[in-house]
Order: structure tokens, then C-alpha cells, then sequence
């Protein structure tokens, strides 16, 4: 006989009544309640019902936005979760703190005595929602100021509040950590602690983004991410290859896109959606972001899209060389979680990433007089998929406490298609005469596509009173990257179309096809002990990094042969976390560093005999070695009831560090021509170079008051100096010394908030000559901006921002650093003149 199914409790009226302690909420009900389930959520008191059902008059959803003084909102909807598809969930969020309440029950009511908190009063002592949880330093969710590594958390609210457009913007107020810039090929890369390029690791939900290529004028970054498909960024400085491997010697950048689960979560609903609308006057862009998150049962869902539109940065310095651009950008991320149990979920992520740039290349900017005009497409595209199986029980009794094994797989691509109409000179080359009007049409491909699975375990227990989390586990992939390049000439009088050209015989290509294979074994064990205060935490990684080339005809028109190539490394941390009170926490660590080359230094083939006076060839070098560091760091960090801060002192060696293009002699061509020198210079990508870096980091936050609202200072910077140790030289990528200052101002309930930034850059310390000409050095500056919010409603808010507002002409040095004091065209490397931005978020 079939069991009876447990008849709902029907919610049927909510009623909201002032009392002298606070509010009393009066729940009308078909029976008794029996006692909820009652937790805290930031500044929320959140009450769940099971076995029930909201059945009011007017609809599935109950709302009071500021029913009292204290109190911010008080929500009631039905929600349907893991193992309890019907139940009812009561939200009372405070202005500054949460609410608590006393239930009763009838048989036909339930009452909550709500008592808000008085004005003042940290949520903190609560529930801290200053938290800022990381899971990239140690691979598991910890507070930043326990992890033993420096860690910047960029969550998406800080995203919105500080309307970031893109990598650069979202470090604006990072001192140490710079995004540079290329005049035609757009943002690069990150610099940490004054490292940049392929020794940053990035990574999208534990997959690693294609690295930069740059060959002769071409430079390829590694902007693959819309900030819009983000729930958080996480940076880590310094050092991580025991947790992450190659790559990893200067720090780790990680993206975390949107998750449904999480977002259906904090709003206690079926059902989230929300469009935020963007202008700045930079670049006269716009831009809009729509996600929703929906849960069917065990099965949460998200769609979100992005589409932004722009044009040339307005600069601040002469702008009579700013190209003409034009740019659009589509973002695509679809998102499922499946809940197989309580603790076990699987979770499927697919991505398509779209950036498209037009440059029309003015007249002044045109590489010889004899060239008429020049238009660039570029194109910038990544697809991924992923698929995730995820364990997670922290009372398990088993080995076992976590486990979570993923398969992915991504393409990439960046196309370039260059149109230039010439006239044929005596320099020209090439199979037509002199004074022949000509058309060429470039296009040039950078391919990565990569397969990868990782496994990742933790094993919590006790040895006697010493705490141990143990982790551990496997990486594998395997990259292909491609970089073929063709090229067509064709007369505009006779109609006649060629692939020789200059000094090629096109289709070519820069490496020869190569697929990397790595794999890598890591352990990590966080062993707390003396009553909580210590956390040893040693870790190891085993890499074995092993690349294969395939022959190509395109490649061998070098006249160079290709080369495989093989490495293993071992790289060792040590950190140790003392807790001498609640409030402060010291750190020490020790972490070793490997990078091993890539496909593209290992193997580089361009020859070019055709020069009368300079002729020159790129060779391959199998006797590469890996670039290795050993950093040593000590820091403090307090987290007071008003005030939190910071402080990170860092040494760090590297060795080999791998320089491009090195001069490795000469060859002399038999018989020699009749015309020119007949000497062709050899250059070779090889380890030459010692260095070290060393530096000081702080961040600081004090508040006027205990609670969110009302007053704050806050007080960042970054001290880096580097040295060539190989030739007794200043390191020309580490950047100058940065200090941000910020007063800014809550208004009470979060009603709305603005801050007040001033941002101080130094001169750098570099050598006053590049290429035997002088470098152009930029002068240390000051510029200010001004940010702000309204919250017009608990669903619509209004971000606005004025960014340089004395219209200061500055440059980043990491835009400028190759560039020579003579250029008459300096003035397009400035960044923006005074500009603004508004955002309009809509939440629903």
C-alpha cells in the first residue's frame, strides 16, 4: 500500500507589526510550525520553514522594503532545495547588522519577536562579512588573512562598484600589479612584483589561458576574459609552482565565473536575473550584461551574455597618432549544477568569448612614404567547455572529505587580416617592378587548443591534538599551438597575385606546429596546532613538461630544423602561520618557483638574407634550460574591529631567466654576393640572465565607525626594486613605486556611497639608453578619481565615476618601457583624459 505524502503547511498571510524591541512578523498558518531551521547570512537573519508552502492572497512572494528603522528588507518566497523540495524562507536583513528573533508557535500562527541591533553595531561580531575567502592559495576556501601567500580577492560587487571594463581597470587600485598595454594589439598581460608576460600563470576555473606570443612587431596578448561573466578574481603575488606548476613563478591570476548555485543561494530564491547597462567617454563605450539563474529542482541553471562596443582611448597626451579603432566584444557563458546528493554535484561550464578590433592606420603612422593606406582586422576568440563531478562532505568519516575531478577542453585563436596598398620600391622585393602599384593582403593565425583533467582530494584528521587537511593531486593536458601566416600580393595594373614576397615565400610560420604534454603531481598539508595559533603548511609539486614537434614545410622555408624538447622539476614551499591573538596573524614562506620555455623560444625560425647590409636568421636551442626562483616572504596582518592592514616584505632569486633574440655569432655565406655583406648575424633564444627582486607591500583599511556605514581611509602600496645580477643593471620590467589613498563614505542602510582616490606613481630606475638610443622616461605623477553609488531600490542601483579629473597627461611605464625619446608620436602611449562612466544595475 503506498504511503500518504506529508500534507504542506500553507503560509497564507505575513503581517508586519512596530513593537518597542523592534518588529513583530506574524505568520498565519494551516497549522503548527514545528521550530525552523535559523541561520545568518551577512547582515540577513534567515528562517526556513520545511514542509511548507506560501499561498498568499497575492502571490508566491512576500515583501517590506524598510518596515522600521534598522531593518533594510523583509522577503518570504518558497524555495525547493536538495532533499526538501518545499519549503518557505523568511529573509529580515538589518542596515548594519543582522536582526535576531524569537519564535513562537500557534496552531495557527507563527510569530517572530525580531529585535534589531543597535546602530553601531559590527556585523562582524556576529558574522563577519568582511571576510574575504580565497580558494587559490592553498586550493581550499580560507579567510585571506590566514593564507599564507599575499592574495588579492576582487569579488563582484568590487567589480560593479569600481566599473571595471576590462584586466587593466580591474587592477586600477593594486599597487604592484600592473596590466600593460600595446598601441595596435591591445592589453598584454599582468605584472606582478615586476614580472609579466608567460611567468604570470592565468588561469578560468582551473584552466589555463593561452600564453603571449610575441615575434618580431607582433605581440599577442592574453585578454581571453570578460569581466562580466565573473564572480570573483583572486590574485596571488609571488611564487606559486608547488600548488600550480609552470608558469607560476611571479604569481597567479584566477577567474571564477558565475555560479548559479551560489547566486540562487544568497537571493533565497527559484529565480534571479538581473541587466546592468555601461557608458564611458574614454572610448565612447557602452556595454550590457544580462544573467539569469533558475532552479529546477536539483538542477540549478545560468545563461549571461555580454556585449560591448568602444573605440580609440581619448588620450591625454597629443593625440594627432591615435589610430582610428573600433571594437566589439561578445561574451557567452552557460552554467549547470546537478545535485546528486548533499554532497555530490556534477557541473557543466561552456564559454564562447568573441573581441573584434578595426584600426584604419593613419597616414603619419604608415611604415614608409611609399605605402597609401593600411586597415587591420583583429580577432580575438576562445570556446571552452568543462565537466566537473565535485565531493564534498566535511563530516565524512571516511579518508575522504572532498574530491573533485574535472575534463575540459579549449580553442583559442587570434587572427589578424591586414590589407596595405603600395607602391613597389627599390627596397620592396618581391616578383614586380619598381613603381608598380600593389595590394597586400596579410593573415595571420595564433592557434591554442588544449585537453586537460584534474583531480583534486582532501583528507582531513587528527593526529592527537595536531589538526591535518592534506591535499593532493593530478594535473594533466596537452596544448596545441599553431602560428601559420600567409601573405598574397597583387598588382594593381596587371591583376597578376604572387605569395613571394620580400624576404618570404609565404604560407611561413614562426614555430613549427608543437604540442606540449604536462603533467603534475602535488601534495599540500596544513597541519594547525598549539590550540589553533600555528599552521605548518609544506608543499611539493612534481612537473613533467615534455614538447613534440611536428614537421612542417611552412616552417623549414626558415632553413632551420625544429627541435623536441623535455624537462622535470621539483618545487618546494614551506609556510608557517602564527597567531598570537585574534586580531593579528604572522607569516613566514619559503616557495620555489619553474617556468619551463615554451614552444616558441625553444624553437624560433625566421631568416632574412636579403639585406644588403644586415642579414640575420633565428635559430633553435635544445640546450634551453627552465627558469627556476626561490622567494622568501614575511608579513603581519590585523584584523581589528576598525581597522585591517596588511604588511608583506618579499626577497626573490631567479635564475636562467630566459632572454629572446640573443646574439650566438655568425655565418658567412659561400660564395658571397656580389652585392653586400656576405656575414649573416645569428641570434638564439638562451639562459643568460641572474636577477633579483625584493620589496614591500601593504594594504589598509580603518573605518570610523564599527559598522559598514559612515567613514573610511584606506592606505595600499608596492616598493619593488629589481637588478640584472648578470649585467650589474637596473631590471627594466619591474615597475615604479605606486601608493593609493582613497577617503570614502557609506551612507546609512547602504543608501549610497562615494570615494575619493589619489593615486601616486614614482619615476622608474632604468637605464637612460635602449638600443643605443635614449629610452623614454616618463615622469612620476598623481591623478585622482572620484567614484560613486546610489542605491535607488533593493533591486536598481546607479554606479557613477569621474576618472582623471584634473586631466593629468601621464603614461605607464610597462606601456613605454621600449620606446625611445625621439618618437614623435609619444603622445599616443598616455592613458585617458579626464572621463566618466555610469553603470544602471537592475536586479530581479
Amino acid at each position: 500500500m503506498a504511503q500518504a505524502e506529508t500534507a504542506l503547511i500553507e503560509v497564507t498571510g505575513v503581517n508586519v507589526n512596530t513593537t518597542a524591541a523592534g518588529l513583530e512578523v506574524v505568520l498565519e498558518t494551516s497549522e503548527t510550525v514545528p521550530t525552523p531551521v535559523t541561520t545568518t547570512e551577512g547582515n540577513a537573519l534567515v528562517i526556513e520553514i520545511p514542509a511548507a508552502v506560501l499561498a498568499l492572497p497575492e502571490g508566491e512572494e512576500f515583501l517590506d522594503v524598510g518596515p522600521a528603522e534598522g531593518i533594510a528588507a523583509i522577503t518570504a518566497n518558497n524555495m525547493a532545495v536538495a532533499g526538501e523540495p518545499n519549503q518557505v524562507r523568511i529573509v529580515i536583513t538589518g542596515t548594519d547588522a543582522p536582526p535576531t528573533a524569537e519564535v513562537t508557535s500557534t496552531a495557527q500562527q507563527m510569530v517572530l519577536n525580531v529585535a534589531i541591533a543597535p546602530p553601531g553595531t559590527s556585523a562582524g561580531a556576529i558574522d563577519d562579512s568582511r571576510i574575504q575567502i580565497t580558494v587559490t592559495g592553498t586550493r581550499n576556501p580560507d579567510d585571506v588573512q590566514d593564507a599564507p601567500s599575499n592574495i588579492t580577492v576582487i569579488d563582484r560587487e568590487e567589480i560593479e562598484r569600481i566599473q571595471a571594463q576590462d584586466i587593466r581597470d580591474l587592477v586600477r587600485f593594486e599597487p604592484g600589479i600592473v596590466v600593460r598595454d600595446n598601441a595596435r594589439y591591445g592589453l598584454q598581460d599582468f605584472n606582478i612584483r615586476g614580472l609579466d608576460g608567460n611567468r604570470v600563470l592565468l588561469q578560468v576555473d582551473g584552466i589555463r589561458i593561452p600564453t603571449r606570443f610575441e615575434f618580431g612587431p607582433f605581440a599577442l596578448g592574453r585578454d581571453y576574459v570578460d569581466l562580466d561573466s565573473l564572480s570573483a578574481v583572486e590574485i596571488i603575488r609571488g611564487p606559486a609552482s608547488a600548488l600550480y606548476g609552470s608558469d607560476a613563478l611571479a604569481g597567479v591570476v584566477s577567474y571564477f565565473s558565475l555560479d548559479p548555485e551560489a547566486l540562487l543561494d544568497e537571493a533565497g530564491r527559484d529565480f534571479v536575473g538581473g541587466v546592468r547597462l555601461g557608458y564611458g567617454s574614454e572610448n565612447t563605450s557602452t556595454n550590457i550584461n544580462t544573467a539569469f539563474a533558475a532552479r529546477l529542482g536539483d538542477l540549478d541553471v545560468l545563461f549571461g551574455y555580454t556585449r560591448r562596443d568602444g573605440n580609440e582611448l581619448q588620450v591625454s597626451g597629443d593625440d594627432r597618432f591615435v589610430d582610428p579603432e573600433t571594437n566589439n566584444r561578445n561574451n557567452f557563458l552557460g552554467s549547470a549544477v546537478y545535485r546528486l546528493s548533499d554532497t555530490q554535484s556534477l557541473r557543466l561550464i561552456t564559454e564562447v568569448f568573441d573581441d573584434d578590433a578595426e584600426l584604419d592606420i593613419l597616414e603619419a603612422n604608415l611604415v614608409a612614404p611609399n605605402v597609401q593606406f593600411e586597415d587591420v582586422e583583429l580577432n580575438t576568440n576562445r570556446e571552452r567547455i568543462s565537466l566537473s563531478y565535485e565531493y564534498d562532505d566535511p563530516d565524512s568519516n571516511s579518508f575522504l572529505q572532498f574530491g573533485r575531478f574535472q575534463v575540459y577542453y579549449q580553442n583559442a585563436r587570434n587572427e589578424e587580416l591586414r590589407i596595405r596598398q603600395f607602391t613597389y620600391g627599390p627596397t620592396s622585393g618581391g616578383q614586380f617592378p619598381i613603381g608598380t602599384p600593389v595590394r597586400r593582403n596579410d593573415d595571420y593565425d595564433f592557434l591554442d587548443r588544449v585537453w586537460g583533467a584534474n583531480l583534486q582530494l582532501r583528507s582531513d584528521f587528527d593526529i592527537g591534538a595536531v589538526e591535518n587537511r592534506l591535499t593532493y593531486g593530478i594535473e594533466v593536458s596537452t596544448t596545441r599551438n599553431e602560428r601559420p601566416r600567409d601573405r598574397v600580393e597583387t598588382s594593381l595594373v596587371t591583376g597578376e597575385s604572387t605569395r613571394i614576397s620580400s624576404t618570404d615565400t609565404f604560407p611561413i610560420e614562426d614555430f613549427p606546429p608543437s604540442d606540449t604534454v604536462r603533467l603534475g603531481f602535488y601534495i599540500q598539508d596544513e597541519i594547525t596546532f598549539g590550540d589553533g595559533r600555528f599552521t605548518l603548511i609544506p608543499g611539493l609539486r612534481f612537473d613533467i613538461y615534455d614538447l613534440t614537434v611536428e614537421d612542417s614545410p611552412s616552417f623549414e622555408r626558415n632553413d632551420v630544423e625544429p627541435v623536441d624538447f623535455n624537462d622535470s622539476d621539483v618545487s618546494p614551499s614551506l609556510a608557517l602561520i602564527f597567531r598570537p591573538s585574534d586580531e593579528i596573524t604572522l607569516v613566514g614562506r619559503y616557495a620555489r618557483g619553474f617556468r619551463a620555455p615554451l614552444y616558441s623560444e625553444i624553437n624560433s625560425g625566421f631568416t632574412n638574407t636579403t639585406g644588403a647590409f644586415f642579414k640575420y636568421r633565428t635559430i633553435p636551442n635544445p640546450d634551453l634550460e627552465s627558469e627556476t626562483s626561490n622567494t622568501f616572504e614575511l608579513g603581519i596582518r590585523g584584523d581589528f574591529d576598525r581597522f585591517r592592514f596588511g604588511l608583506t616584505g618579499f626577497y626573490s632569486r631567479y635564475d636562467n631567466f630566459i632572454e629572446e633574440f640573443v646574439d650566438a655569432g655568425t655565418e658567412i655565406i659561400t660564395p658571397p654576393p656580389a652585392f653586400g655583406t656576405p656575414v649573416i648575424n645569428i641570434f638564439q633564444t638562451q639562459n643568460i640572465t641572474e636577477a633579483e627582486i625584493y620589496g614591500l607591500e601593504l594594504g589598509s583599511e580603518y573605518r570610523f565607525s564599527s559598522g559598514e556605514d559612515g567613514f573610511r581611509v584606506r592606505l595600499a602600496l608596492a616598493w619593488t626594486e629589481g637588478n640584472n645580477l648578470t649585467d650589474d643593471e637596473p631590471l627594466e620590467s619591474v615597475s615604479p613605486f605606486q601608493l593609493v589613498a582613497g577617503l570614502g563614505y557609506r551612507a546609512p542602510g547602504d543608501r549610497w556611497g562615494v570615494e575619493f582616490i589619489g593615486t601616486v606613481v614614482g619615476e622608474p630606475d632604468v637605464n637612460d639608453i635602449i638600443n643605443d638610443q635614449e629610452r623614454f622616461i616618463p615622469d612620476a605623477y598623481t591623478v585622482f578619481d572620484l567614484i560613486g553609488y546610489i542605491n535607488l531600490s533593493p533591486n536598481v542601483s546607479l554606479n557613477l565615476g569621474v576618472y582623471n579629473i584634473f586631466n593629468t597627461e601621464y603614461y605607464q611605464f610597462a606601456d613605454v618601457r621600449n620606446v625611445t625619446a625621439d618618437r614623435p608620436d609619444i603622445g599616443r602611449f598616455s592613458q585617458a583624459r579626464t572621463s566618466f562612466r555610469a553603470g544602471l544595475t537592475w536586479r530581479f
